[in-house]
């Protein structure tokens, strides 16, 4: 059926526009493929990739054109940076979308990829432990401090004590990261650390490097 559909409805690739697969064999190895060590004010994480124009252009398609299929994509670059960290989690946990994000997509950009995720992972779901107490703006007509202040207290957490990977598309500031662990944490839960598609600052440092944490907060792993 699926032969059928494709051949009835044929799609090109996202980048080169080629017929073929959604991402075609050729720019799937061009994609995700830059993995980083990132640090945020005390908040550790990995993501799949810094923030090139394919991947502005992937998560661009994936979060406002609707095309959630993609999730499976990115999942699938971030999955092996699950064996990085210092102890398994017991659960993914996706940051929840605004209401009216939520309302106009459809789904959250987050929720799919940790769902993609946890197709192949023996004993780890993802849970929606977070949820939104109030509309927060557009983050990325904020400057770093007014996205602090933007999502300040903007999240309730169900009372547990899972170890959690943050879920998330990507990372700037880390603002709506910290938020999330910090609302976790005070609801008893351990936040281990958070993983991401890509990285939109150049406050990371490839894998080779393994320092947990830079002496200056972050300013030496540009």
């Amino acid at each position: 059926m699926a032969s059928l559909f494709d051949l009835l409805l044929p799609s090109c690739c996202l980048f080169c526009s080629k017929l073929s697969a959604r991402i075609c064999n050729d720019c799937s190895g061009e994609c995700g493929l830059d993995p980083r060590l990132v640090f945020r004010d005390g908040l550790v994480g990995f993501s799949a990739s810094s923030y090139t124009d394919q991947a502005k252009q992937l998560l661009r398609s994936f979060k406002e054109l609707g095309e959630s299929s993609l999730g499976a994509f990115l999942a699938e670059r971030m999955k092996p940076l699950l064996t990085c960290f210092d102890e398994p989690p017991t659960c993914l946990v996706p940051v929840p979308s605004n209401a009216l994000s939520l309302r106009e997509r459809g789904f959250n950009p987050a929720e799919i990829i940790a769902r993609e995720l946890c197709r192949s992972l023996n004993g780890i779901s993802y849970q929606n432990l977070l949820a939104r107490t109030r509309q927060t703006k557009d983050q990325s007509r904020l400057s770093p401090g007014q996205r602090a202040e933007n999502q300040l207290n903007s999240m309730m957490a169900k009372v547990g004590c899972e170890r959690v990977i943050l879920i998330d598309d990507v990372i700037t500031t880390g603002s709506t990261l910290k938020t999330a662990s910090k609302t976790l944490e005070n609801s008893g839960h351990k936040v281990i650390g958070f993983l991401t598609f890509a990285e939109t600052e150049s406050k990371g440092c490839i894998l080779t490097t393994q320092a947990k944490s830079p002496d200056d907060g972050g300013t030496s792993w540009n």
